[in-house]
C-alpha cells in the first residue's frame, strides 16, 4: 500500500468525505476466541457483535464440505491432509490452537454446522472457496452441491462466497447470476477491476495493496471493497477514511 500517500490525504482530509460511515466488521475465521473456523470461534464471534463471518471451505475424500484454511490440519495439532480423509476421520482429529494466553480445542467443523450458527446468529456467511476437488480453477462440478448447502441452510440470499480462482467465480455468476460474490486479490488487483465491473464481482483486497484512488475507482463502479486481515485500530481508522466497506479482522469490535 501507498503508505505516504494515504497518510497524506488522512492531514488533508481528501478522504473524509467517503468516509460517512464505518465499514462493517467481517470476523476472519470467526474470530481470535477459539480453533479458526470451529462453531466457539463464529459463536464468539457473533457475541462480539460481528454481522459477517469468514470461513474457508475444502472438499474431503467422501464429498463432504468442511471448514479448514490449510489443505492439511497439522498447524492445529492433526495430521490429516483434508481431500485425503474421510469426515469421519477428520471429525476424529483433536485440534488445538493457541491464541494469545489461552489454548483452545475442537473438533473439524462442517458447512452446514457453518451455515446454522450464521442464520441462528442473524450472521451473513462469507464463504471462501479454497483449491479443492470440484472447487477448482479447473473442475467446477461440486460447486453445485456447495449452492444446495446454502440452499438447504435457508441463506441463498445471504451468502457470499469469495475466491481468487476467476473461473470458479465465472462458472457460479453464469449459473446462479443472483449469488452475491467477492474476488479476492493481492499484487495487481486493480487491472482486474474493470473484469469484476463487468461480473458484479466486489473485491476482497489485501488491506496493504489498497489505496484510496483504487477504492474511488471501485465505488465509481458501484463495488463494494472488502479488506483483510486488521487486527489494528488505527489501520482500521486509516482504510475507514479511504472508504472500505468491510474490514475482514480477528480481533476487533465493533463500535457501538
Amino acid at each position: 500500500m501507498m503508505k505516504n500517500t494515504a497518510i497524506a490525504l488522512l492531514m488533508t482530509g481528501a478522504v473524509l468525505t467517503a468516509a460517512a460511515s464505518q465499514p462493517l466488521l467481517v470476523g476472519h475465521r470467526g474470530c481470535n476466541i477459539g480453533v479458526e473456523n470451529t462453531a466457539e470461534a463464529f459463536r464468539n464471534g457473533i457475541a462480539r457483535g460481528y454481522t459477517m463471518l469468514e470461513t474457508d471451505i475444502r472438499v474431503t475424500a467422501d464429498s463432504a464440505i468442511v471448514l479448514c484454511h490449510d489443505t492439511d490440519t497439522r498447524r492445529l495439532g492433526g495430521s490429516l491432509e483434508v481431500a485425503d480423509a474421510t469426515l469421519a476421520r477428520l471429525r476424529a482429529e483433536r485440534l488445538t490452537q493457541r491464541r494469545g494466553d489461552s489454548t483452545y480445542t475442537a473438533t473439524i467443523t462442517t458447512l452446514g454446522e457453518y451455515l446454522t450458527i450464521c442464520r441462528e446468529g442473524g450472521a451473513r456467511p462469507v464463504i471462501e472457496l479454497k483449491w479443492s476437488t470440484g472447487i477448482n480453477s479447473r473442475d467446477c462440478s461440486l460447486i453445485p452441491m456447495l449452492v444446495d448447502s446454502i440452499d438447504a441452510a435457508g441463506m441463498r440470499d445471504r451468502a457470499i462466497i469469495l475466491t481468487s480462482m476467476k473461473p470458479c467465480l465465472e462458472y457460479i455468476r453464469a449459473n446462479y447470476p443472483d449469488m452475491e460474490l467477492q474476488f479476492l486479490g493481492r499484487t495487481g488487483w486493480t487491472d482486474a477491476i474493470g473484469w469484476c465491473d463487468s461480473l458484479r464481482l466486489h473485491p476482497d483486497v489485501a488491506h496493504d495493496f489498497l489505496t484510496p484512488e483504487a477504492v474511488r475507482r471501485c465505488h465509481d463502479a458501484g463495488l463494494k471493497v472488502n479488506c483483510w486481515t486488521v487486527d489494528r485500530a488505527g489501520l482500521a481508522d486509516t482504510l475507514t477514511a479511504m472508504g472500505v466497506d468491510f474490514i475482514t479482522t480477528n480481533r476487533l469490535e465493533p463500535r457501538r
